[in-house]
């Protein structure tokens, strides 16, 4: 193997791993808010919420860690007003959803002219920086790829293992996936199904807020427009994909993180910028597509 096809992989998986965190944590997030019964269609809103907040809270501390913080509890606040709206008010999930994927964008915008002096980019701000890995990163290849990651990565398997047992083996798992498929049965035997839901979106919002802030603290260290550019979206076919398994999430994640790192590995050989841009969204409806075919054949299975 040359050293430049040697370069070549070890930067493109590298790559991957690094664009598969904002997914993984965005998909995670919204398996458990749909095994509540409640529809993930705003993760794009929350992402952008949680990018920006958390580069507001690392500005004004000058900690990436308060900012990470802030980023989260602001989604979480997101998530929670669609909670409002779904469990409380009855409105319709789909609507509102997409309405909060439309809130989130203007709601920044309007805040980064008040405190940055214009909607496009951000001042530049303390981010989350690299970790050596002390062993793993002197072996060849696996160093490479797997050390100097910002701590999110790390934490993304161990968030997905750890909402993995509380999904399928512990009590509150098995009340909230009762919730998503019978919850007349739930609240028949004494239990809050709202207070069940509502902790399962406020998780969403939390878990795609980290994602968010992934983008702007662990890749860059601003925010600008439209960073997160429909990786909400690419969530949504990503839980569906993987059948709302946490751990499922991961593994779709890295696919779909296989094919941002392509693009841009693309980028630098010329071809149309369109067909570019256009391969991860492209993967996208094919996953979905693929899912559908599943249904169908289950179905008739039946």
């Amino acid at each position: 193997m040359t050293s430049e096809l040697y370069g070549v992989i070890t930067s493109t998986l590298s790559a991957t791993l690094r664009m598969a965190v904002p997914l993984g944590f965005a998909a995670i997030g919204g398996a458990v808010s749909e095994r509540a019964g409640v529809i993930a269609l705003g993760l794009e809103g929350y992402m952008t919420i949680g990018a920006f907040f958390s580069v507001l809270g690392s500005f004004w501390s000058g900690s990436a860690a308060v900012g990470l913080l802030a980023g989260a509890l602001a989604a979480a606040a997101f998530a929670g007003i669609y909670g409002f709206c779904c469990i409380h008010l009855k409105a319709q999930q789909t609507v509102s959803g997409l309405g909060m994927n439309i809130v989130a964008p203007g709601l920044v915008a309007i805040m980064m002219v008040m405190i940055f002096g214009n909607k496009g980019k951000s001042a530049m701000v303390a981010n989350l920086t690299p970790i050596e890995l002390p062993l793993i990163g002197k072996i060849p290849f696996l160093g490479e790829v797997l050390s100097g990651h910002t701590v999110l990565f790390y934490l993304l398997f161990a968030v997905a293992a750890a909402a993995w047992v509380v999904m399928f083996k512990t009590p509150e798992g098995m009340r909230l996936r009762s919730v998503g498929t019978d919850p007349e049965v739930v609240g028949a035997l004494g239990l809050s199904v709202k207070a069940i839901q509502y902790r399962a979106v406020i998780v969403s919002g939390v878990l795609a807020g980290i994602g968010g802030a992934y983008l702007s603290l662990g890749q860059l260290n601003f925010y600008s427009s439209d960073m997160v550019a429909g990786r909400g979206f690419i969530a949504i076919a990503i839980f569906v994909f993987a059948r709302w398994n946490p751990m499922l999430c991961v593994w779709a994640s890295l696919l779909f993180g296989f094919t941002e790192s392509i693009q841009m590995r693309l980028q630098t050989m010329g071809m149309p910028s369109q067909i570019i841009q256009m391969l991860p969204y492209a993967c996208t409806l094919l996953v979905l597509l693929n899912v559908k075919k599943l249904r169908r054949k289950h179905q008739i299975g039946k």
